[in-house]
């Protein structure tokens, strides 16, 4: 790459602006007003609480960007950018920006990279007076806006859980840090012989209760509220752990993995489904699994991880690695075996 190509690329790189310019105006609702037609930026600051100057200079960048027209000066309009930030949009994106929100709440902790780099993070703390886990249950309405957002991700990959893995051999399955159960509902509904338990904190699993405790499926589901880090209800012969692993240190995830382990005895399996990071791998999820991988270390204090390093912790909670695939998502979907059993 010629030097004046190479300083253009790391201008784009730089950029500061944009990434927080697109959260600003997220968070004070411009996509939807937007949505509505073509506004002048005078209503939009009278009715997003903006001053106008500075959220015509926002708007602007923004423009450029491509994220809003501005067909004449001061005018802005929707795009199919715009449409994606829009509160109504069945795949809003605005759960993921809004920094008043639960998750790009934690983008502010990206100021304190430096810091994580010295200390191995993670710098919620320093940014919010609390870590992660503790601030979400000191505040509930944060904590439910979070199960929301969590619950809209699931959704996304729910359906490629419940066809990926093979359930045949399953009579009971445990849905470990499950959320407010979406994952957990859809492989219910594709395997009517199954049942199942919902396990997480004990607000979010009362939410999943009244979201589908009624149907058909819930009736084949106990709701149970507790910790992971606790010993885990009997009975399930399979325990399912969809992107919990990676919010967690080595320590913490393999104390998950153990009681897992235990729960489900010497015949059972434990059912892993995380994005798994491929060392010198390109391609387009490359860049945006190494982006989770850093917003792991300065939030949460976990890690995305290579198959090797699961492995390891597998082995070392009693527990063998036996299949492995790929959903077309790039979600890998690995299965666990008690080590006694996989030699047995």
């Amino acid at each position: 790459m010629a030097d004046d190509d190479a300083f253009v690329h790391l201008l784009r790189l730089k950029d500061t602006m944009t990434p927080w310019a697109l959260r600003a105006v997220v968070t004070l609702g411009v996509p939807d007003l937007v949505a509505e037609g073509e506004k002048d930026v005078s209503e939009l600051a009278q009715r997003s609480g903006a001053v106008p100057d500075a959220l015509r200079r926002v708007l602007r960048l923004l423009a450029r960007r491509g994220v809003f027209t501005e067909p004449r000066p001061a005018v802005f309009g929707p795009t199919g950018l715009s449409r994606l930030l829009q509160s109504d949009h069945p795949r809003s994106m605005r759960p993921w920006l809004d920094l008043e929100g639960p998750v790009a709440r934690g983008d502010r902790t990206c100021v304190h990279i430096l810091e994580a780099l010295r200390t191995g993070g993670p710098v919620h703390e320093r940014t919010y007076g609390r870590p992660v886990w503790e601030d979400l249950a000191a505040r509930p309405a944060l904590g439910a806006a979070f199960d929301a957002a969590m619950a809209q991700r699931a959704s996304w990959i729910a359906g490629d859980v419940a066809a990926g893995f093979d359930w045949s051999a399953v009579r009971h399955v445990m849905d470990v840090g499950g959320g407010t159960g979406g994952v957990l509902a859809e492989v219910l509904r594709a395997r009517p012989g199954l049942k199942g338990t919902l396990l997480d904190r004990a607000p979010t699993v009362a939410a999943g209760r009244e979201a589908w405790g009624a149907s058909e499926a819930g009736q084949r589901c106990t709701f149970s509220g507790g910790s992971f880090f606790d010993t885990l209800p009997s009975g399930a012969d399979a325990c399912l752990l969809v992107n919990v692993l990676h919010d967690w240190a080595d320590e913490h995830a393999l104390a998950v993995l153990r009681r897992c382990a235990e729960a489900v005895g010497p015949r059972g399996r434990v059912l892993i489904a995380e994005h798994l990071v491929e060392e010198g791998a390109g391609g387009p999820g490359a860049a945006g699994l190494a982006e989770l991988d850093l917003v792991m270390m300065l939030v949460y204090g976990g890690r995305e991880r290579r198959l090797d390093e699961l492995a390891d912790l597998a082995g070392k909670a009693g527990l063998r690695i036996g299949d492995v695939s790929m959903t077309p998502r790039g979600l890998s979907l690995v299965v666990c075996e008690a080590e006694t059993s996989a030699a047995g």
